[in-house]
């Protein structure tokens, strides 16, 4: 099936400063003493945090279980740019959170404000080295405050419709937030008629109505249940809709295995590419969201793919996906499989891909699909 059809643009958040990041470093032993020490700062932000007079003001009167999951997931992303060394990953993300925080009625001045408290537990918690070395990257954040407030304004990630596709999409978006999976079905009978048909409605409809979700849920407007339930009702349609044509005879050798890396649940990309990959003659093993690296390692023995797909959404989930392709690559019996990462923290950033290890990336299942293509002709 010919898919080179241009792909709608993704748009994403800009970064908090061109400049941002500058001249920062973290050595691999003051990265693991934070990782270590996580717990303990964590314990110590929260209670520092919820011990001040003007919390509620801070928080916006939401509950603290917000923050505490805020500064649960803080720990985990610092501790993926910490690692990974990518200060470009960093200037990405803090409009996004600045602008989901704030949306909920969180202060601008929270952000400041749990920063110096990081700052303070990090002191206290780790060596003198490591805490000289990180608290640079917190002073950088700190410092960019009023840029990450202007930037948040228009952070939102989302992608272009297709006019032709416009009228669809907006009917699967009304159908997702009354919950029904009747008109969804209904929508997907009329629409979909061959493999052609079907990969359009996947790329041209499925994906960008879910971008839609995901800033209709980022601005507040939806909540985490209503999120949850859309993405819960797309899986089911895309499980049914696959069904409704006839696939092609795979090649016995072109094997390719699709995984999420583990802790991550956004499968949504994940099961498009392994479904067109499959339109296109591969035979693929998609084992879905949340695949711990010991079961992805003892399934690529068992099966030796030509391709691992990984796709990462968040980006705390990145060291995840590192530890695999290494442990891919020290693997004798694993030799030559070429690994594709993918997926949006991958996307926001050039040069991602490469410090993970992998043998290349793409911005977009089409890509993807003419990637893989590219590597088997490209064998011996």
């Amino acid at each position: 099936m010919d898919l080179t059809e241009p792909f709608q643009e993704v748009f994403f958040v800009r970064r908090v400063s061109d400049d941002f990041g500058k001249g920062l470093s973290v050595s691999p032993e003051a990265a693991l003493e934070f990782e270590i020490q996580g717990e303990r700062l964590l314990t110590r932000v929260n209670e520092l945090m919820s011990a001040r007079e003007d919390i509620s003001e801070l928080v916006g009167m939401n509950p603290l279980y917000i923050m505490y999951d805020n500064n649960s997931n803080h720990l985990r992303f610092i501790s993926n740019v910490l690692r990974l060394n990518d200060y470009d990953l960093l200037a990405r993300t803090l409009p996004w959170v600045y602008k989901t925080y704030t949306s909920r009625n969180f202060s601008e001045d929270f952000f400041p404000e749990v920063l110096k408290t990081w700052m303070e537990a990090i002191r206290e918690h780790l060596t003198s080295e490591s805490s000289e070395q990180i608290i640079k990257v917190y002073e950088a954040m700190l410092s960019s405050h009023d840029l990450s407030v202007k930037s948040s304004e228009d952070a939102l990630i989302g992608m272009n419709v297709d006019e032709r596709w416009k009228v669809i999409e907006q009917k699967v978006v009304l159908a997702l937030l009354k919950g029904s999976y009747r008109e969804l079905q209904e929508i997907a009978i009329d629409t979909i008629k061959d493999a052609r048909s079907l990969s359009d409605f996947y790329l041209k409809v499925v994906q960008p109505a879910m971008y839609e979700i995901g800033s209709l849920w980022q601005t507040g407007e939806i909540s985490v249940a209503e999120e949850h339930l859309a993405t819960s009702l797309m899986n089911r349609l895309m499980a049914s809709t696959y069904s409704m044509i006839d696939t092609v005879l795979a090649h016995p050798r072109r094997k390719a295995i699709v995984i999420c890396s583990q802790n991550e649940y956004h499968e949504l990309g994940a099961r498009i590419l392994a479904d067109l990959l499959e339109l296109n003659g591969w035979n693929v093993s998609y084992l879905g969201a949340n695949t711990p690296v010991s079961e992805v390692l003892n399934h690529l023995k068992k099966n030796t793919p030509f391709l691992l797909a990984v796709s990462v959404t968040m980006s705390f989930n990145l060291v995840h996906t590192k530890k695999l392709i290494q442990s891919v690559r020290f693997d004798s019996d694993l030799k030559g499989m070429k690994i594709m990462v993918g997926g949006l923290v991958i996307n926001e950033s050039e040069d991602l891909w490469k410090i993970l290890g992998a043998d290349g990336t793409a911005s977009s299942a089409v890509e993807a699909v003419e990637m893989a293509k590219c590597w088997w002709e490209e064998r011996e």
